[in-house]
């Protein structure tokens, strides 16, 4: 076995790990890893059972990593009691049309320091800042869990984020201002770039932009979030690795009309990095930009073999950071799914699209692509089956590289100059509007989209198929290329 897989092999078994953590406890992980331990020392003259012993042991590392993280709550003993304290706002805040979500980090209570963050649920106004330093007063509560297993689970949900506790509507006072000071800059630009942008579009478009180019859907009206969901383009504005990997790919590929293929690639693993820092740089927000940097290089690499490790690696980094995603993360699960699809899957397909014309095949092969390795976690987190996908995304994706380059480039010339901005606001509402009338007009195509209920044993059996497939391709071709 060489060098090549055994690392390959050692990351699968800690990210298997992360996995099996939700299901095992300490003891059982103390048992395996006297076997493995065993194994190895029983077997050192032989490769494999070291090699077995060693990815046991990473897979006993990954289930300890996910119980001490989703066991750490030092919030237990003030649940359902009236609290005072401080702390701060670690993240922008999260504004409804009636009321702010805001998450409270750093926090001290009875002269505790403790780790576990709060989201507090306060009014529309006064309106709030990341960074802000807060006193506050009100009734901890712990979040709710599932009521039967597969049902969602908010406590989850929240946990994911370090959060567990909630407090609706406490008492606050704003006591100073501190936090990252770059982070509360590109905040503030972030602001300011939104509100020059809303100077110049008039709705529904104008929330469509924000959505696609800072995943900010809250003031997208609710008929156009539901035809998104019905034509399966909600990916559209989603801050996602796969959104990221298929705008970046479509920005290299109009690039490349243009400019040498490394000066375009590196142009769009810039614009990346411009999108991470415009959503305001979230800890999820860097992960999508992670794997949306990782896609392009697998599309622009060429070699399976090659990015393979790349991609193991980068879960497994991923996990010991934040383990709790590998099951409570929806977003992060149809990244990487989705990943695997645009990585594996089109350069299997793409013979068999030679005949569609150069300017829709990327964005066909793509989405093909990604959906198909996506579905089944689509399927059992919202029990919806998209049957005009495939044609809204041939419509709809070319044109989403322009609309946000022309959409963020009329924002920034608004910083110096209204009436500067406007001939590119104009382009950025033509393209807006023609993607909105067509999700609409097939949203509303009988059957567009049907209801399904699909279990955890239909996704097994999926993945299962599909890795099956995937292995008698490449192991007669191991090397295909992807482009």
């Amino acid at each position: 076995m060489s060098k090549s897989k055994i690392f390959l092999t050692l990351c699968l078994g800690l990210i298997g790990g992360v996995f099996l953590g939700r299901f095992i406890n300490y003891e059982i992980m103390a048992i395996a890893a006297m076997i493995f331990i065993i194994t190895i020392a029983l077997g050192w003259s032989n490769k494999m059972a070291v090699v077995i012993g060693m990815t046991g042991l990473m897979a006993v590392l990954g289930a300890w990593r996910f119980q001490t993280d989703i066991r750490q709550n030092d919030l237990t003993s003030f649940y359902d009691q009236k609290i005072t304290g401080t702390g701060m706002i670690l993240e922008e805040p999260d504004v409804r049309p009636d009321k702010t979500f805001l998450t409270i980090g750093k926090i001290m209570i009875n002269g505790k320091e403790v780790d576990s963050k709060i989201l507090f649920n306060v009014g529309r106004f006064p309106e709030y800042e990341y960074g802000q330093k807060v006193s506050f007063t009100g009734k901890l509560e712990m979040p709710k869990d599932a009521q039967n297993p597969g049902d969602f689970s908010y406590k989850n949900y929240l946990s994911r984020y370090g959060i567990d506790g909630l407090i609706y509507f406490p008492k606050v006072e704003v006591m100073g201002l501190g936090g990252n000071v770059i982070k509360s800059q590109i905040l503030k630009f972030k602001k300011t770039w939104v509100e020059n942008v809303s100077q110049l579009l008039p709705e529904p478009q104008n929330a469509f932009l924000a959505g696609l180019l800072l995943g900010a859907k809250r003031s997208i009206p609710q008929w156009l979030i539901d035809s998104f969901n019905a034509t399966g383009t909600s990916h559209i504005i989603a801050v996602s690795g796969y959104n990221i990997t298929i705008i970046a790919a479509g920005i290299d590929w109009i690039l490349r009309r243009f400019l040498r293929k490394r000066i375009s690639f590196i142009l769009s693993l810039i614009a990346i990095i411009i999108f991470v820092i415009m959503t305001g740089a979230s800890a999820s927000v860097i992960r999508a930009g992670m794997m949306g940097a990782l896609g392009l290089v697998a599309l622009n690499l060429g070699r399976i073999y090659a990015i393979t490790n790349a991609l193991a690696l980068t879960a497994a980094a991923m996990l010991v950071i934040n383990p709790q995603i590998l099951h409570f993360d929806v977003g992060f699960q149809l990244s990487f799914s989705a990943l695997l699809g645009l990585v594996y899957l089109t350069p299997m397909i793409e013979p068999y699209f030679q005949w569609m014309p150069k300017l829709i095949q990327p964005y066909w092969l793509a989405t093909l692509s990604a959906q198909a390795f996506a579905l089944p976690i689509l399927l059992l987190n919202f029990d919806r089956l998209s049957l005009i996908a495939p044609i809204a995304n041939v419509l709809t994706l070319p044109f989403i590289p322009l609309t946000m380059l022309f959409g963020f480039l009329s924002g920034i010339l608004s910083f110096v100059w209204d009436k500067l901005a406007l001939p590119l606001a104009w382009i950025t509402w033509i393209l807006l509007t023609y993607i909105i009338k067509v999700i609409s007009f097939l949203a509303n195509i009988p059957f567009a989209s049907l209801a399904v209920n699909f279990s955890i044993w239909g996704l097994v059996i999926y993945y299962l198929v599909l890795s099956l497939i995937l292995f008698h391709h490449y192991k007669w071709k191991p090397r295909l290329k992807t482009s």
